[in-house]
């Protein structure tokens, strides 16, 4: 009896492993991806405006941050029309 249920034990916790698995590299290669695209609008921003008029942006943080915000949505609604 307990034989006869050991291939389906087995492929359920095989299963499990590869979904908590699977889970784990899409969740680390969301958030690489994520990381990736806010170091590039980030240049982008900073050689679009100039690297000199950087420093003078800094005084304002918020107003870099909204820039970089801007060019990512642009960039989303560029991809997802």
């Amino acid at each position: 009896m307990v034989l006869d249920t050991l291939p389906l034990v087995a492929a359920v916790a095989i299963a499990i492993f590869m979904l908590v698995f699977w889970v784990r590299v899409v969740r680390e290669a969301i958030w690489t991806t994520v990381g990736i695209v806010i170091i590039l609008a980030v240049l982008y921003v900073v050689f679009r405006i100039g690297p000199r008029q950087v420093l003078q942006e800094l005084q304002d943080p918020f107003a870099l941050l909204e820039q970089v915000w801007q060019v990512i949505v642009g960039w989303f609604q560029a991809l997802l029309p």
